[in-house]
This record gives structure tokens, C-alpha cells and sequence, in this order.
């Protein structure tokens, strides 16, 4: 056998392997670092629309409080103002008396016992 070209022919294969083996590390390399380009890429534009929506939530809760405390204050200071008005005019002349009745009031008569009573009669003309 001849050593040095067995030697030869095995480094020569174990060569071309490193060579092949490291361009497709090489290949997975450029790979990756393309995936972590668009991965950060990525990042930064969802950032950017969580940060986008954060201050449209802030605005709207702000424009919401506003418009509370203005709802809050219209109503309390239109309860106030009615109350006002209703409380501070003169008040009302004194009711007058109660219309005399024209319907005679009911007597109602106890007899005492053992005693017996005849009821009236009727005034004439009225059942």
C-alpha cells in the first residue's frame, strides 16, 4: 500500500468535506442573520404601533374624563340653578280658607239604652 497517497487522498476528502461542510455553515449563517434582520425589523414596527395605540388610549381616556367632569359639573350646577330659582321666589299668598260647605254636616246621634228613639223624618221633597 502506498501511505502517502492514501494520505493524501484521505486528507484531500476530509479537505473538500471542511470546505462543503463550512460553506453550508456559511449558508446557515447568512440565513440566520437575515431572520434576526426581519425578526428586529419586526420589533421596531410593533413597537411602534404599540406605542401608537398606547397614546390613542391615553387620548381618548383624557377626552373621556373631560367630558365627565363637564357632565358631572352641567348637571350639579343645573340642579343648583333650578333649585335657586325655585327656592328664592317670593313665596305664594296665603291659601284662603276652605269654601264654606254647602252639603249640611251629618249628626250622628247616641240614644241612650233602654230608651227607644223614632228616627226624624225625612225633610219634605228629599227621598
Amino acid at each position: 500500500m502506498n501511505t502517502n497517497s492514501d494520505r493524501e487522498y484521505i486528507d484531500g476528502k476530509v479537505n473538500d468535506l471542511r470546505s462543503t461542510t463550512g460553506e453550508r455553515f456559511e449558508g446557515v449563517r447568512m440565513q440566520h442573520e437575515g431572520i434576526n434582520a426581519t425578526l428586529k425589523a419586526l420589533d421596531l414596527k410593533i413597537d411602534s404601533v404599540v406605542e401608537a395605540a398606547k397614546a390613542e388610549i391615553i387620548k381618548w381616556l383624557a377626552g373621556l374624563l373631560v367630558a365627565m367632569i363637564t357632565m358631572f359639573i352641567a348637571t350639579f350646577l343645573g340642579m343648583a340653578s333650578l333649585m335657586v330659582n325655585l327656592l328664592s321666589h317670593q313665596p305664594s299668598a296665603v291659601l284662603p280658607a276652605a269654601a264654606s260647605i254647602s252639603t249640611p254636616a251629618v249628626i250622628i246621634q247616641l240614644t241612650p239604652q233602654g230608651t227607644t228613639v223614632l228616627p226624624a223624618a225625612p225633610p219634605a221633597g228629599k227621598p
